[in-house]
């Protein structure tokens, strides 16, 4: 059972003296102590932090300071305890001046308390947040391995180079920065159900029954192959189970069954594996648009999810119009609801229905009108668009 708790900090004090107490009035002002709260799960990696920064009056703070820091704040797992915090550095331009556009956003570590010392993965992601649309804009995923130790030293852990616009200001003049962390113990990973797994998909062994047979992306005839069990296809997806073809194979005598995926391309179908055996997918931002129909196909919710959530994080004015087609043609109502509340008050979604000037929205409005109808409504805007003259691009 994972145990989810709001981090914070608690100072307590005793409580007032009654009538008939001896209780000097110094006492009263003693903190007896400070509470924080962990987060227990079965597996670290389990856990996402997410922490939000807001910079007060952005652009007279970096006009003023030459470096700002976030307050520390606490990531604590499984009795592992990680304290950080963000900070502001600027760039210099080649007279020696200050850059306040773009500012490097560090990410900062800056004391540990563990019982045990190692290794471990942190994985971690910054944001800004578009005030005029009310969404992150996210960066990149980083790794890096980090050695944890009792240790009360700052350690930079990476950096981000970030622009800030006009529309990562707020009305009250702020800006917020997001950063997310996952802490991924090394030895808490190589025994994991998942990394198990990871392991039996990647083993070349004879117990491996079935063949997948994919599109070469090379370009070449021959098609490439993927050699898997098929009591996990089974288990995993009674749907693919279902297409799983009796076959043989003179090279491979163990081989009993085909899965036919030769209109897919390798790299496709083997996140596709990859989730069946571990629950995972590498670099889903490239491939969730494409999992996603598989998944709905073939009956795996938990990759339904991980598609929505990961396509929900990438939204763009540029992006919204396709994914809401995919969204519906898929059925998958949260992510449909997602891109639609995103179309709501973006003045740029607008601008873009209203000249016509992307292909995707036209081509919503020409082979679901409902559903175009229902995003214009969605931003106070219902006039149709297909007689609008002007250059288009995707």
């Amino acid at each position: 059972m994972k145990w989810l708790k709001k981090e914070s900090e608690m100072p307590t004090k005793p409580k007032p003296a009654k009538a008939n107490d001896k209780m000097k009035k110094d006492d009263l002002e003693v903190e007896v102590g400070s509470v924080h709260e962990e987060v227990e799960v079965p597996v670290s990696s389990d856990v996402v932090f997410r922490k939000i920064w807001t910079i007060k009056k952005f652009q007279k703070s970096i006009l003023k300071r030459d470096s700002i820091d976030s307050p520390v704040f606490r990531c604590s797992v499984n009795g592992v305890g990680t304290l950080w915090n963000m900070s502001i550095r600027f760039w210099k331009a080649p007279n020696g001046k200050k850059v306040t556009n773009p500012v490097v956003v560090c990410l900062n570590l800056t004391g540990c308390e563990t019982e045990e010392t190692g290794q471990a993965r942190v994985r971690f992601q910054f944001g800004v947040w578009d005030a005029s649309i009310k969404h992150w804009e996210c960066c990149a995923i980083s790794n890096v391995v980090l050695n944890l130790e009792n240790t009360k030293d700052l350690l930079s852990v990476g950096y981000r180079s970030l622009g800030i616009l006009d529309r990562h200001i707020d009305q009250a003049k702020d800006v917020k920065i997001m950063v997310k962390l996952q802490i991924i113990q090394s030895d808490e990973e190589v025994h994991s159900l998942s990394q198990d797994m990871a392991r039996l998909m990647d083993k070349d062994s004879r117990d491996k029954d079935t063949i997948i047979e994919c599109e070469n992306e090379s370009g070449d005839n021959d098609k490439k192959s993927l050699l898997v069990h098929s009591w996990v296809i089974r288990i995993r997806s009674a749907k693919l189970g279902s297409k799983l073809l009796e076959y043989k194979n003179d090279r491979h005598k163990h081989i009993k069954y085909k899965l036919d995926f030769s209109c897919y391309s390798h790299n496709l179908i083997q996140e596709l594996v990859r989730y069946i055996y571990t629950d995972k997918v590498d670099n889903a931002e490239t491939y969730a648009s494409h999992l996603l129909p598989l998944s709905t196909r073939y009956q795996l919710p938990g990759l339904t999810a991980l598609c929505e959530r990961t396509l929900l994080e990438t939204l763009t004015p540029g992006n919204v119009a396709s994914i809401l087609l995919l969204a519906d043609e898929n059925g998958c109502g949260n992510l449909r609801k997602g891109a639609l509340h995103y179309c709501e008050e973006s003045e740029e979604i607008k601008g873009c229905i209203h000249t016509g000037n992307t292909l995707a929205w036209r081509v919503m409005e020409m082979v679901n009108p409902d559903l175009f109808l229902e995003a214009c409504e969605s931003i106070g805007s219902s006039s149709s668009n297909l007689d609008s003259t002007g250059s288009w691009s995707e």
